[in-house]
């Protein structure tokens, strides 16, 4: 029987990081406990993640330019594949799945990319030098990278039809994986970890948090619903607060929206917190928002499903792949913030319907679990 080896190059790596590549590491130590060998290459290494696994092997990249760092790259892939490493799994990176094609081509292996977001729908819409620098830089890549891949990796459902549309891909070419979610650390909040939050951001015991997660890009839009969503009598008079943890682009223009609104008292800017620390905010929280205006798999989604949070989301991506009926109710229009405001309102006021939703996030979320993820990539992967 052939040795299972997996090369999984991740884009970049710190134990601080308030990305998503955090969860990644704990998903590779679950791949390689069903008896898979791992190399994790990591691009861009801030920290090196301590691993006690015997089947995982980590490298950090020690170069910093992007051309020293390739040729670093390219080294360690043809080490590795001498090695006897044939698949190789690249997380976003276009340069490291282009460098990956080309290596592995010469040893007979498989390269799996993997992306999710509909971000193409907007950089269509660039005019100028900015679609002629998103051409060049950005589109050109994908396009070689969806034409000679071993396999475009995506997640959900709704994301494999997008590509297909829209970048053309071969339906054959495409694979299903999901994003995954600890469930042992993303775990339902208490009535302490209700109290420990309050006190540490000094609100009232009795108060409602509303909590916001994510990175303030501009195809995202969330300049339209913060603060909007906390601007309403109602939601002072559900003792509410809108809780925004992020940082990004837009950053500056949601601050200055916060500083000149009348209800500023009811919106906490945080700003960027580690992936390590976020789970303390979901367990501590009563609803979460995603107003989101592009999504792919959206894992802040699925985080708050399994601190047992009732979601109100926007209708883009896959969101609506990877929820139940009940939250199926608060997933709205994009173009509607009333509404969302509306519906954000409406959860505050109805514990009982929030504890519905609860039981189903927190049922529904276990398909995502990293147990089941990680078989998941075993049977796409090795058992093909």
């Amino acid at each position: 029987m052939e040795d299972k080896k997996l090369i999984y190059i991740m884009n970049e790596y710190s134990d601080k990081s308030v990305q998503h590549f955090y969860h990644v590491i704990n998903l590779l130590e679950k791949i390689a406990d069903q008896g898979v060998d791992v190399a994790i290459v990591i691009e861009k290494c801030k920290s090196i993640p301590n691993i006690p696994n015997k089947r995982i092997q980590v490298i950090g990249q020690k170069e910093t330019t992007t051309l020293k760092r390739a040729l670093e790259l390219k080294n360690i892939l043809k080490n590795l594949m001498e090695d006897g490493y044939k698949k190789v799994f690249v997380r976003i990176s276009t340069n490291a799945a282009i460098l990956a094609i080309l290596i592995a081509r010469k040893y007979k292996g498989e390269v799996y990319y993997w992306n999710s977001g509909d971000n193409l729908t907007y950089d269509r819409k660039k005019k100028g030098f900015d679609k002629i620098k998103w051409i060049l830089t950005g589109y050109s890549k994908l396009f070689f990278i969806k034409k000679y891949v071993s396999h475009f990796v995506t997640g959900p459902e709704t994301m494999i039809e997008y590509y297909i549309k829209n970048l053309k891909i071969k339906r054959s070419k495409m694979l299903l994986l999901y994003n995954d979610i600890d469930i042992s650390r993303f775990n339902n909040g208490t009535n302490d970890d209700r109290y420990q939050l309050r006190k540490k951001l000094g609100l009232p015991m009795d108060s409602q948090i509303v909590l916001f997660v994510h990175r303030f890009t501009p195809v995202k839009r969330f300049y339209l619903q913060i603060p909007f969503v906390a601007e309403s009598e109602e939601f002072r008079k559900n003792n509410a607060y809108l809780l925004v943890i992020g940082e990004g682009p837009d950053e500056e223009k949601i601050k200055s929206q916060v500083l000149h609104s009348g209800f500023k008292d009811r919106v906490i800017l945080l700003g960027a917190i580690p992936n390590s620390e976020i789970q303390q905010y979901y367990s501590g929280a009563d609803i979460f928002i995603n107003p989101s205006y592009s999504e792919g798999f959206p894992r802040v989604v699925i985080e708050a499903m399994a601190c047992g949070l009732p979601v109100v989301a926007t209708d883009v991506g896959g969101t609506k792949d990877i929820i139940g009926e009940m939250q199926s109710n608060y997933v709205l229009d994009k173009d509607d913030k009333v509404t969302f405001r509306e519906k954000v309102n409406e959860l505050l006021g109805n514990v009982e319907l929030r504890e519905k939703i609860k039981s189903e996030n927190l049922n529904y979320v276990k398909k995502f679990s990293t147990e089941n993820v990680s078989k998941m990539y075993i049977d796409k992967i090795f058992r093909r």
